[in-house]
């Protein structure tokens, strides 16, 4: 048995664990997926969000109408798969941007050439169109993965990103948004977090014209998608910033490199301009707020960050623990690579300040904190932080902290199955509720007579109330 154990180590360092891990977590998403078959089912993949999300694509290349005025013509049909909005001129318009649309356009064109060569249901929303998009899915993330590592590679170890990629996909509700609910915007968001922040890295090594446009390209898709992404921006002004002269030094940066800054903000207009023109043609306005039409809003002034970290309904910290060791691990780059800590944390409170003053600060029926998702890609480094911390201790404090992401990564994992059988309710959570059920895979007892449902009409006035559901 000596003598084994020293071979079996040396054995593994053989193998790029790295790699390893993405082909494990790959082959266990798309089988995953494969077993509950939900591109089969038509209230599903489709659905929700993603009906607004995807409306440009076959309003353009199928029914050949931006303005959505055919959904009128047989509302009985159409109004179950488009939701077009009021705009100030009467009109009617896609009420959200057109990012997500761009992102899916590969699987959707090439779905729609081979089904209309064979001949089958070419509306747009059969069952083919639905299996391509999730297939698309499946490639976002094998990049986002890819990148992810390539990214962390450059700081840590093979085992450390090894096991900082399985805590990101199977530690939290990504992996939830990569395989039941695959098509809605945040396994997508995670892809071009982390394209985004890799091309940081090499611009601010090397500020190349080429990585330039791409950083523009790809921050234009970031808020083409959910606009409020815009705040990863910080990312990129404080990168490697690490006290108040290196801000300085920072914009002297800039502006030895205004060419190549100017290439960015070139690129991501020219990404936009079609946005622009679709909202000027339809609208008659540059900019128009398909949300605020649909009586959505902020309110800047009543930020819901407590519910929005720690309440049972949807509680990031309570349906995500693992993200605990992440922000252990900001504190762990805070001394070690500060350059990075900083617009971490500048990002971080921006970004939880705007997602908790969003009207529906549960942000709807979903598993967990959904507005964090694409978010993982920047806190992987706390994680890569916090594991390479953990693999520097002695033995008596490795084991049992390994120990402890193993059971958060499979306590993560067990909730996503609670929310598949509705353990976990998709908006009803209360602390009666979620203690009911803890460490019960499927409902029982009296469990529904201890939810909540949110006044949606209040809450759309910044006033939060909740009743008995029904």
């Amino acid at each position: 048995m000596k003598r084994v154990f020293p071979r079996l180590l040396v054995g593994i360092q053989h193998y790029d664990l790295s790699k390893l891990s993405i082909f494990f977590l790959i082959v266990f998403t798309v089988f995953y997926s494969l077993e509950y078959k939900y591109y089969k089912r038509a209230n599903c993949i489709i659905a929700s969000d993603v009906i607004h999300y995807y409306a440009y694509l076959p309003a353009t290349f199928i029914y050949k109408d931006l303005s959505l005025d055919f959904v009128y013509e047989d509302p009985g049909h159409f109004s179950r798969i488009f939701w077009p909005v009021n705009t100030p001129n009467g009109k009617h318009a896609i009420m959200v941007t057109m990012g997500m649309s761009i992102l899916y356009a590969p699987a959707f064109l090439i779905t729609h050439a081979i089904v209309s060569l064979t001949g089958g249901d070419t509306s747009g929303f059969s069952e083919p169109y639905r299996l391509g998009l999730v297939i698309m899915g499946w490639i976002y993330l094998f990049l986002a993965l890819l990148f992810l590592r390539k990214f962390l590679l450059r700081y840590y170890s093979k085992y450390v990103t090894a096991l900082t990629l399985l805590m990101t996909l199977l530690g939290t509700n990504l992996f939830h948004y990569s395989t039941a609910e695959t098509t809605m915007s945040h396994q997508y968001s995670f892809f071009l977090f982390t394209t985004f922040l890799l091309l940081t890295i090499q611009w601010h090594e090397k500020p190349r014209l080429s990585k330039a446009i791409l950083i523009g390209i790809v921050s234009a898709l970031i808020t083409l998608v959910r606009p409020s992404n815009v705040t990863l921006g910080f990312i990129f002004v404080f990168w490697g910033v690490e006290s108040f002269r290196g801000i300085y030094e920072k914009l002297l940066f800039f502006f030895k490199n205004y060419t190549s800054v100017l290439l960015i903000f070139v690129f991501a207009f020219l990404v936009w301009s079609p946005q622009l023109l679709y909202w000027k043609f339809y609208t008659g306005d540059w900019f128009f707020l398909g949300y605020a039409e649909n009586g959505s809003n902020f309110f800047f002034s009543n930020p819901q960050i407590i519910n929005n970290l720690f309440s049972y309904r949807k509680g990031w910290l309570v349906y995500t623990p693992l993200m605990l060791l992440a922000f252990i691990g900001l504190g762990i780059l805070w001394n070690k690579k500060r350059g990075f800590a900083i617009p971490i944390i500048i990002f971080s409170i921006i970004n939880i300040y705007l997602v908790s003053s969003w009207w529906s600060w549960w942000y709807g029926g979903s598993f967990g904190m959904r507005a964090y998702v694409e978010t993982y890609a920047v806190y992987a480094l706390g994680f890569a932080a916090f594991i390479d911390w953990t693999f520097r201790r002695k033995l008596y404090i490795r084991i049992p902290v390994l120990i402890t992401v193993f059971a958060l990564v499979g306590f993560s994992y067990f909730q996503t199955r609670q929310y598949y059988f509705g353990s976990i309710h998709w908006v009803g959570m209360t602390k009666e509720a979620y203690w009911h059920q803890f460490l019960k895979l499927k409902p029982y007892g009296d469990y529904y007579k201890k939810l909540t449902i949110p006044d949606m009409e209040k809450a759309r006035e910044g006033i939060y109330e909740y009743k008995p559901a029904e």
